[in-house]
C-alpha cells in the first residue's frame, strides 16, 4: 500500500545505450579506460556507506547545492551513514568551482534532518528521507547560515570561510523550519512551531473525556489524534549583530513566505527586460509546460509551441540575453535529458546536449550549467557542464573510490508494454557474467533514472545482487497519463486507472514483456525470477502476487491493499480513497477485491513473500500475513521500530539490504536455513 503521495511517478525498440554520458549533440558517447587493477567485490554495507549530496528527489525550490555570489564557490551538505554506531556523519562543504583547491570543511558536525510532509490524510508525518537544508551565502560570500540539527533540535548556524568555528544563531525550544537572510545582510529571518494555547489546553480537556474517533484519527499511525499537531507557525528573526531575537517585521515575514512560493511554470531570470516563461496545459496527470512564451517593454510576445519548447523544466539566458536556454525530457519513455538553445523570434530550438543521466539541482553559471549529476553505475556528484563546448568537467566527487569495486554492466532496455505504453528500464549483469548461462534475476522498482543503488527507498541492492550472482531489472514506472488521456479531471483521471486495475496492469505488463525479453536473450532463468518493491512498488508486487505466476519470490517494503483498509487509514484517507474508486468497507465489492486482495487469494498464492515493514505502517501488513500464515504460505514479516515509509536508520537500511539478499538466496538459490524465515513453524 502507498501509504503517502511521493510522486507518480509490444515490440522492442532499442537495447543498448551503454553506458550512459552527457555528450554534446552530433558527439558520441566516450567511456574511460578500464582499470587494470582487480575490483574489490562490492558488499551492501559499502552502498550503505556511499557518502551522499543533499535531498534524494528535491523538489521545486529546493537546492541541492548554494552558489556564492560571483559564482566561484558552491556550499552543500554532505552525509554518510554509519551502520555501526547507527548514525550519519554530516558535514557542510565548500568547493571551487573550477576544482582548484581542496574542499573546506565549514561545520564537521550534526545529525540527520528528516523530510516532514503532509501525508495520509493531511497528516504530518515523516518520510524517512533527508531533509533539503537550506544553504544561504552572505553578501559578501564570506559567510554561509544553513540548518544544522544538535541535540536533537533544529536550529540556524552560520560558518566562515575563514577557518573560525561555527557559531549557533538561534536558541529555539522547537525546530527551525525554514529561513532566509534580509537583503541587508543584517538579519536571519525564520519560522518555528509555537504552541497553540488554545488548542492544547481543548486537547487535553478532551482527552481526559476520551476523543470522539473521527478525522483527526488515523490508526496506522497512532492511537489518537496525535498526528494533527495543536503548534502554529511562529517567524521570527535574530539581529546578527546583537544576537536579540524578536517577533519578525512585516517585511521580514512577507520575504520568508515568498521564498515557499514556488510557481508551477518554470521562468528565467530576466534579462535585457525580456522574461521567459513556461506555461502548463491545463490537463489531469499534465503538469509540464506545452509551450514557452517571450515577452518584454515594448515589444510583441514570442511564442514557442513547437514540440521541441515543450516539458521545459529550467531555463536561463546566454548572449547577453539574447538567447535561452532550456532543459526537457524526451527520447523513448522520456529516459532523455536534452539541453536546448532557442533565439526567440529568429531561430527554431537547437539541441544542444542529450543523456540518460539524471541531471538533479542544475543552476547556471555564466553559459555554463553547474549539475548533481548521478550515472547508472555512479552515485551523486556535482559535474560543470558547457553545452556549447561539449565539456563536461567533475567539480566534486564525493564518493571518488567507488568505481574500483565490481560492478555489473548495465544496458539500457526499451520496448512497448500490452498497452503500447513506451517503457524504459536497465538491465544490470552480473559481475563476471558469462554468455550463454541464464542467471536468477530480481526486479526493482520503479525508478530507473540516475544512480542504480537500491530502487525507490533504496532497500533491494542493486549491485550487492550483481555481486552475487543475480542479474538485475531496474524498471521505471510506465507512465499512467497514456492510459487515460481524456480525463477531464483529476479524480477521473484517477477512477480510470484504478477502474479494471488498468494502471497497475499497465505496470505489471512492463515488467513480464522485458523479462520474457531477458529469457529468450538466454540471460535469465524462468524458474528464477524475483520482485521487490516499495511504495507504488509494493501495491505491483501485491498485484503480481494475485495476477502472474511470473515470480518466485518477493520482498515488499509497505503493504497491503485490503478490503477493510478504511477501518485503519481513517476516515478522512477513507473518503480520499473513496472518491478516486476505491470501493467502501460497507459496500465490500469481492469482484474488486478479487484482483488485489491478498486475504482473499491466500490459498491459491505461490509466491513466498516478505515484508520488512516500518513500525509506522506495519499494522496495515498484519492481516495479509495472517492469512498468508494461516493458509500455509511462505511469509516472513520484520518490523523496524522508528522507522517511517523509508528507513532512514543506518542499521536496519543494512539489515534490510542483508536480510533481502538472503531471502533471495534462500529462494532462487537453495543456499540458507529455514529456520530465519519462520517457515518450520
Amino acid at each position: 500500500m502507498r501509504i503517502l503521495v511521493l510522486g507518480r511517478a509490444a515490440t522492442l525498440a532499442l537495447l543498448c545505450a551503454c553506458p550512459p554520458s552527457i555528450r554534446a549533440e552530433g558527439q558520441s558517447a566516450t567511456t574511460a579506460a578500464p582499470s587494470l587493477d582487480k575490483p574489490k567485490s562490492l558488499t551492501a554495507e559499502d552502498l550503505v556507506r556511499l557518502t551522499d549530496i543533499g535531498p534524494a528527489y528535491p523538489e521545486p525550490g529546493q537546492s541541492v547545492f548554494s552558489v556564492a555570489p560571483g559564482g566561484k564557490k558552491i556550499a552543500f551538505q554532505v552525509r554518510r551513514a554509519d551502520p555501526a554506531s547507527n548514525r550519519y556523519d554530516v558535514a557542510v562543504l565548500v568547493v571551487d568551482v573550477d576544482g582548484g583547491s581542496q574542499p573546506m570543511t565549514i561545520d564537521p558536525g550534526g545529525e540527520f534532518i528528516p523530510q516532514i510532509v503532509q501525508g495520509i490524510g493531511g497528516a504530518t508525518v515523516s518520510t524517512g528521507y533527508a531533509a533539503a537544508i537550506p544553504i544561504v551565502w552572505s553578501n559578501d560570500g564570506r559567510r554561509i547560515y544553513y540548518l544544522k540539527k544538535l541535540d536533537g533540535i533544529v536550529q540556524v548556524w552560520r560558518g566562515s570561510l575563514d577557518g573560525r568555528a561555527s557559531e549557533r544563531l538561534t536558541s529555539e525550544a522547537r525546530d527551525v523550519k525554514d529561513f532566509v537572510v534580509s537583503s541587508d545582510g543584517k538579519r536571519v529571518v525564520y519560522s518555528t512551531s509555537a504552541p497553540d494555547l488554545i488548542k492544547e489546553r481543548l486537547r487535553r480537556e478532551e482527552s481526559l473525556r476520551g476523543y470522539r474517533y473521527d478525522e483527526r484519527f488515523i490508526p496506522l499511525f497512532t492511537s489518537g489524534p496525535d498526528a494533527f499537531p495543536t503548534d502554529t507557525i511562529s517567524i521570527r528573526s535574530v539581529d546578527l549583530e546583537t544576537g536579540a531575537a524578536d517577533r519578525a517585521s512585516a517585511d521580514d515575514v512577507a520575504s520568508l513566505l515568498a521564498k515557499g512560493t514556488v510557481s508551477n511554470s518554470p521562468e528565467a531570470t530576466p534579462a535585457q527586460g525580456r522574461v521567459a516563461s513556461a506555461r502548463s496545459e491545463a490537463k489531469p496527470g499534465r503538469t509540464e509546460p506545452a509551450e514557452i512564451i517571450v515577452s518584454g517593454p515594448g515589444r510583441q510576445a514570442t511564442l514557442c509551441a513547437d514540440t521541441r519548447c515543450s516539458g521545459a523544466m529550467l531555463m536561463w539566458w546566454v548572449g547577453s540575453g539574447r538567447r535561452l536556454r532550456y532543459i526537457r525530457r524526451e527520447g523513448w519513455g522520456r529516459d532523455e535529458t536534452a539541453i536546448y538553445e532557442w533565439q526567440p523570434g529568429r531561430t527554431p530550438p537547437k539541441r544542444l546536449y542529450v543523456t540518460t543521466d539524471l541531471l538533479v539541482g542544475c543552476q547556471p553559471i555564466e553559459d555554463n550549467l553547474l549539475c548533481a549529476r548521478e550515472q547508472s553505475r555512479a552515485p551523486r556528484h556535482l559535474v560543470l557542464l558547457d553545452p556549447a563546448g561539449g565539456v563536461v568537467r567533475v567539480v566534486y566527487d564525493p564518493n571518488p573510490d567507488f568505481s574500483r569495486l565490481a560492478l555489473g554492466g548495465v544496458e539500457r532496455l526499451r520496448w512497448r508494454n500490452d498497452f503500447g505504453i513506451e517503457t524504459f528500464g536497465d538491465l544490470v549483469y552480473p559481475t563476471g557474467y558469462e554468455r550463454g548461462r541464464a542467471y536468477p534475476l530480481i526486479v526493482v522498482q520503479y525508478t530507473s533514472r540516475g544512480f542504480l543503488r537500491g530502487g525507490v527507498g533504496d532497500e533491494f541492492p542493486i549491485q550487492a545482487f550483481a555481486n552475487r550472482g543475480y542479474a538485475v531489472l531496474s524498471i521505471q514506472r510506465p507512465d499512467g497519463r497514456n492510459l487515460v488521456p481524456l480525463s477531464m479531471t483529476t479524480a477521473e483521471y484517477e477512477r480510470e486507472l484504478i477502474s479494471g486495475f488498468k494502471d497497475r496492469r499497465s505496470v505489471l505488463s512492463s515488467i513480464e514483456f522485458a523479462v520474457r525479453l531477458l529469457v529468450n536473450r538466454g540471460i535469465v532463468d524462468p524458474d528464477r525470477v524475483g520482485i521487490t518493491g516499495l511504495s507504488d512498488g509494493s501495491s505491483t508486487v501485491q498485484f503480481a502476487a494475485v495476477n502472474s505466476k511470473t515470480f518466485k519470490a518477493a520482498s515488499v517494503s509497505g503493504c497491503c491493499w485490503e478490503p477493510f483498509q478504511d477501518a485503519f487509514i481513517g476516515p478522512g484517507a477513507a473518503k480520499a480513497f473513496h472518491e478516486i474508486g476505491w470501493p467502501r468497507l460497507v459496500d465490500y465489492d469481492e469482484e474488486f477485491w478479487s484482483h488485489i486482495s491478498l486475504i482473499h487469494n491466500a490459498r491459491r498464492m505461490s509466491m513466498p513473500l516478505l515484508m520488512q515493514q516500518s513500525d509506522d505502517e506495519f499494522r496495515a501488513a498484519i492481516a495479509s500475513y495472517t492469512a498468508m500464515k494461516q493458509a500455509g504460505q511462505p511469509v516472513s514479516l520484520f518490523v523496524f521500530p522508528g522507522e517511517h515509509h523509508v528507513k532512514w536508520q543506518p542499521s536496519h537500511r543494512l539489515a534490510a539490504y542483508e536480510r533481502n539478499l538472503r531471502w533471495f538466496d534462500y529462494w532462487l538459490k537453495g543456499v540458507g536455513s529455514a529456520e530465519e524465515w519462520g517457515l518450520d513453524n
